[in-house]
């Protein structure tokens, strides 16, 4: 269950470290680790985010060698001579990229929410969905499994927006997480207040998963009453001032939303300095206002994937868990294989799974976690991919 590759240090410039992978040098920030050259570590989104010792990362790498230079291979293969659309955009991720794919673990830890997002299956008026909330101590602890028994450097925190977690709750989960677990933590819990996401980086929180939805005010005014399309594109913008990497993005195939929108949704994202380009298909819930519109095509979902791709060839772009809900067999692999590079994978404790319905089919079927890697691994290894982060 190897998905994440240790690089070897080989300059230190400042904070600014170089990392071999094979052959293959990539830059990564070090703000949080002592290091002498010659040592080991692990990187995520450009930053670093652990390290090991060399008696580990040797097996670890030498696990990795010789598959690593069939993966490209493979990679190079199915990139060559595209012949439409997302075959380019393919072709271009190739080039730009190459072959690695961040991997991510996600726990969502409450469906509580205080909005009435008119897509969005877990809103507060949807009286029919069994609510749950994680303890702080549940919530460290299911993220030090993720981290310290499965191997992930990149875990998102999830949930609504709750305020029953207040400040100070949110305060001790990310302190107890960072205490235990060397990873790059991201946080997706809506808007708070730019005073305390300001807490959360000075404790090491260095990433927010915020999508803004939709770049056209009028139509975001519809889907999400009461606020404003605006106030949230300033957070994002002062979580970047504050150095957060961000992730974030829109709703695909959403009711009004214009081919010229999407395009607009696209140059948005990137004008934010987005780290990571997330956006996925609207998918009609049953107990929403939007019940009876039709969800998003799967060719529109992939088609705005390769769009994107070709505009913005050194992006990083997430293939949503919510293209598995519109084809279940082939829909991350068509995904990737249209211009995204970066997954994630639901390490929610089995029992809260289910009950975490932004859309239908989102967790309807409680996976094991473990079986969820494998088949994630073999998936990437089909394509060429190498599950890795490997820096900047």
């Amino acid at each position: 269950m190897c998905y994440a590759i240790p690089g070897k240090i080989t300059k230190i410039d400042g904070n600014i470290v170089t990392l071999d992978y094979f052959g293959e040098e990539r830059r990564a920030r070090n703000e949080f680790y002592q290091f002498a050259l010659g040592e080991y570590a692990y990187a995520q989104g450009g930053l670093i985010v652990g390290r090991i010792r060399e008696k580990e990362a040797l097996p670890a790498l030498e696990a990795w060698k010789e598959v690593f230079v069939k993966l490209k291979e493979v990679d190079r293969r199915l990139a060559f001579n595209p012949k439409d659309l997302r075959q380019t955009a393919n072709a271009e991720r190739q080039k730009h990229l190459g072959n690695a794919c961040c991997v991510h673990g996600i726990i969502e830890f409450s469906n509580y929410c205080a909005n009435n997002c008119l897509y969005c299956g877990i809103q507060n008026s949807n009286k029919k969905l069994k609510r749950y909330r994680m303890s702080e101590e549940e919530i460290v602890d299911a993220c030090d499994y993720a981290v310290n028994k499965l191997g992930f450097k990149a875990m998102v925190m999830q949930s609504g927006e709750d305020g029953w977690y207040t400040e100070e709750k949110l305060i001790n989960i990310v302190s107890g997480i960072r205490k235990k677990c060397e990873c790059l933590l991201i946080l997706s819990i809506g808007e708070r207040s730019a005073s305390t996401y300001k807490k959360f980086y000075d404790l090491g929180v260095r990433a927010a998963l915020l999508r803004f939805e939709t770049s056209d005010e009028a139509l975001y005014t519809k889907m999400r009453p009461g606020h404003k399309l605006q106030a949230r594109l300033n957070l994002l913008r002062e979580l970047g001032r504050m150095g957060y990497l961000l992730m974030s993005g829109f709703l695909i195939g959403l009711p009004g939303q214009s081919e010229d929108s999407i395009m607009a949704d696209i140059d948005l994202t990137a004008s934010l300095g987005v780290e990571m380009f997330s956006f996925g298909p609207f998918i009609s819930h049953p107990d929403t206002p939007l019940a009876k519109l039709p969800s998003a095509a799967m060719d529109m979902a992939l088609d705005t994937i390769a769009k994107a791709r070709l505009k913005y060839p050194d992006a990083k772009i997430l293939a949503t868990t919510a293209l598995e809900s519109l084809d279940k067999i082939n829909g991350l692999k068509n995904a990737l294989l249209a211009g995204a590079n970066s997954l994630m994978i639901n390490v929610t404790p089995p029992k809260h799974q289910p009950f975490y319905e932004i859309y239908p089919g989102h967790s309807a079927k409680v996976v094991d976690v473990e079986k969820k890697i494998e088949e994630t691994i073999a998936l990437l290894r089909s394509i060429g991919r190498a599950p890795a982060d490997l820096g900047i």
